[in-house]
């Protein structure tokens, strides 16, 4: 089965993306993948579903998920009780580049964390070490940010990815690549939604580039990536609004013109999905972190 990848961007002041999610209510992330290492901490709902290449998980509050890099994974949660009034999980996106800063022979490494039940007593009182870690960055994060702020920030955040190779941190198996024709077929669909996302695309634009029928198009995604081609196409274009929203100043207006929603009310519906906010708000916030 074959899956899209997924590009990270950071702030400016921070190497790492932080990611807050006020509720789980009907989230859906569909299944992706990216070269950075992703870091999830639950903080107050529950995650119905957390999916990691073929295992699933099922989150509280305190439970650390980490994604390695280049795992394919996704997230399902519908909490009727969520309301938003408080963080319920934090996202950090350590990118790749950041990570081999710190840990030159990071990529002979992957993080093993995501079953506690298999812990050892050192490793039991380094993840409670991870959590406390976690909730001073939030709060710090939360807070008013200075350059004090910031350094103290960076700091964390190098004893965060200290005590995650020290404690979790296990030798890689390589394995041979894989030539699989469905990942090569996947790869051309989302590289040309990902080219023309800017365009007024229709389905028989995507299956004529990629020399496929509309029908066989839309099965092939549905089945390999739980999704539609036009979600994906308005998933991809919410991102790169993200980036622009956070990096330029151009009105809303034009941003969605730019990333090819056509009209600020279809980028404010797709906001709504993938990100519980208006575009407007979602800036706001967001420019208020960096």
């Amino acid at each position: 089965m074959a899956y899209p990848r997924q590009f990270i961007y950071t702030t400016k002041k921070l190497p790492v993306l932080f990611i807050i999610h006020p509720a789980l209510k009907d989230v859906v992330v569909h299944r992706h993948w990216h070269d950075d290492v992703e870091l999830n901490y639950t903080l107050s709902d529950t995650i119905d579903d957390f999916m990691i290449e073929n295992h699933h998980f099922q989150t509280t509050p305190g439970r650390i998920l980490v994604v390695n890099s280049d795992e394919i994974h996704g997230v399902r949660s519908h909490q009727a009780s969520a309301d938003g009034h408080e963080p319920a999980a934090l996202t950090l996106v350590f990118p790749m580049a950041y990570l081999q800063d710190c840990y030159a022979s990071i990529n002979q490494i992957k993080f093993d964390l995501n079953h506690p039940e298999n812990f050892t007593a050192d490793q039991q009182q380094a993840y409670r070490e991870l959590q406390q870690l976690l909730n001073q960055l939030l709060g710090l994060f939360m807070a008013e940010q200075n350059e004090l702020t910031i350094l103290k920030i960076r700091a964390l955040l190098m004893l965060l990815v200290m005590t995650m190779i020290e404690h979790f941190g296990r030798q890689k198996m390589f394995a041979l690549p894989n030539s699989d024709d469905k990942q090569t077929r996947i790869n051309a669909i989302t590289d040309y939604i990902e080219q023309h996302y800017q365009e007024h695309l229709q389905i028989q634009d995507i299956a004529a580039a990629v020399h496929l029928s509309k029908e066989y198009l839309v099965r092939f995604f549905k089945a390999n990536l739980d999704t539609t081609p036009y979600q994906y196409l308005a998933y991809v274009r919410c991102q790169k609004a993200q980036v622009a929203l956070l990096h330029s100043e151009d009105t809303l207006t034009t941003i969605a013109i730019n990333t090819g929603f056509g009209s600020l009310r279809a980028m404010d519906r797709t906001f709504q999905k993938y990100t519980h906010s208006s575009a407007r708000n979602w800036r706001i916030k967001n420019q208020a972190r960096q």
